[in-house]
């Protein structure tokens, strides 16, 4: 097996923060989007039950600001809570964006979405450090993210594939087991 090393950067095709939601508690209206906020990245899981709804008739949300399947989240701010790491495994029930506190990445084509995500999550020690600020103000550096994360995968899209569904099956059983 041929391994490549790239910097996180090179290997991404968006990177952002999310909105500043105008909240409503309607959630059954057909104008509310769930939002994730830095509650629902938790254990490398997302919770969905922590969200809050955001009105799209108060605020239009950019297209690419929609949360889908492969995006890897990434808590952006706060002592304890910066650098916390999930990915959306599965298409979301509704749709949904993510607040201005998480980071969202989504793969580019050069690299499987699950296997850079479990790469990612695996380096959630050394991306918590690299939260910069001083009194429970910190914030991630997206610069450093992107250029000091270095991700070694296979050259062949096949074994990363390969890889990625053995940690979902993984990760399947100890959800059931859970």
């Amino acid at each position: 097996m041929s391994w490549i090393e790239a910097s996180l950067g090179d290997l991404i095709s968006y990177i952002g923060k999310g909105i500043a939601p105008k909240y409503t508690e309607d959630a059954s209206s057909p104008n509310s989007v769930l939002v994730l906020g830095q509650k629902c990245v938790r254990n490398q899981k997302i919770d969905y039950s922590q969200g809050r709804y955001h009105d799209k008739e108060l605020k239009v949300i950019k297209p690419a600001k929609i949360a889908a399947k492969g995006d890897i989240l990434i808590n952006a701010t706060g002592v304890g809570s910066a650098g916390r790491i999930a990915q959306i495994i599965h298409n979301p029930q509704r749709e949904c964006v993510t607040d201005g506190h998480v980071i969202t990445l989504r793969a580019s084509s050069r690299i499987n979405p699950y296997y850079l995500g479990y790469f990612i999550k695996s380096k959630q020690t050394v991306i918590e450090q690299l939260a910069e600020g001083s009194t429970g103000q910190t914030e991630m550096n997206r610069s450093r993210l992107q250029n000091e994360i270095l991700v070694t995968f296979p050259e062949s899209d096949e074994d990363q594939r390969r890889i990625a569904e053995f940690g979902l099956v993984i990760d399947k059983k100890i959800a059931q087991n859970a």
